[in-house]
């Protein structure tokens, strides 16, 4: 592998002259910059970007926190998607990301700890938010930078990305009311309670009220839900459509309910717009909150610090659009 001495003897330079050229330092003319480029774009030299960032006392590495398995997320497709977006912005900046991720809250903070204490790790995005999180405490108190996808449940003065998941939530109710013929949604959503499942269900609660209607929720269990969420189906004969905070959670309802009435569907819209649509039949709508560019976003907010070349004070937040289909 060519390394800096490599250019600097072939360019008859010190190391010293070789790196400043390299990184078009104004102390070196034009012509020898050039000359010294050249010379190493002849002998295929890639600069070590992570020992550049060291002796600042940065690893060039972005971790990405995932919430804690036990909330049975990490699988949904729309963070791998996420994850899509994020590489996609980290390539060009000759960053590279790293997952923290464990079972239980205390495994993912010890991982995110060893990322910021044993590996350098000074930047930050977040899959999550809720109250008294701990990574998102020790990441304030340290004073690093990170970003949260979603809206801050705590501070909101966090940088964060995000959709508007309360118009969301209304479109998605006046989609189904209005071009599905729907009279008496139900809105389903998980039992974690995250802010974006809120967001969402009061503008499912806005939309709905306009109607006239009164809202039906159902909260889907993380275990033994099968019987239960049928006999509710079964108690709630009115029930005409679904409105769901995510598509596998949509999809999984949309199960019972045929398990409850063989034969028979219904209209349902839900958020992501993942895969999981290929499964479904033609009655089923999702809302694309487009995860690769909540991804990209997220990233272009995490290095404004560096990147703010204007000066101007840069955004503590950026809201991204949706589209039904």
């Amino acid at each position: 592998m060519t390394t800096i001495r490599d250019i600097a003897k072939k360019a008859n330079v010190s190391v010293s002259t070789a790196s400043r050229a390299l990184n078009n330092n104004p102390r070196i003319s034009v012509k020898t910059r050039q000359r010294i480029q050249a010379i190493a774009a002849a002998e295929g030299y890639m600069p070590n970007y992570n020992a550049k960032n060291l002796t600042l006392g940065e690893a060039n590495v972005v971790g990405v926190v995932f919430p804690a398995a036990e909330n049975n997320v990490q699988g949904n497709p729309f963070y791998i998607d996420i994850l899509r977006g994020i590489n996609k912005q980290l390539a060009p900046r000759h960053y590279v990301l790293s997952v923290a991720i464990g079972d239980h809250t205390e495994q993912v903070f010890e991982n995110v700890k060893s990322m910021v204490e044993q590996a350098k790790v000074k930047r930050f995005i977040l899959l999550y938010s809720y109250a008294g999180d701990p990574v998102t405490e020790y990441l304030r108190k340290k004073a690093l930078r990170f970003v949260i996808i979603g809206e801050p449940v705590e501070d909101k003065n966090d940088f964060y990305v995000d959709n508007n998941n309360y118009q969301a939530g209304i479109a998605g109710t006046e989609y189904l009311l209005g071009h599905l013929g729907a009279k008496h949604p139900v809105f389903v959503e998980s039992s974690h309670e995250w802010p974006y499942e809120r967001s969402r269900r009061e503008g499912f609660q806005a939309a709905i009220l306009r109607r006239g209607v009164s809202p039906l929720i159902y909260r889907l269990q993380k275990e033994n839900n099968d019987g239960i969420t049928v006999e509710f189906i079964r108690q709630h004969p009115e029930i005409d459509s679904i409105m769901a905070t995510d598509d596998m959670i949509g999809f999984e309802f949309y199960h019972h309910w045929q398990c409850a009435h063989p034969g028979k569907s219904i209209p349902a819209v839900s958020f992501n717009h993942s895969f999981i649509l290929q499964l479904a039949n033609h009655q089923f709508h999702s809302i694309n909150l487009f995860p690769e560019n909540l991804g990209s976003a997220a990233v272009e907010l995490l290095f404004t610090d560096k990147e703010n070349k204007g000066g101007e004070e840069p955004p503590r937040k950026i809201i991204l659009p949706f589209e039904i289909s």
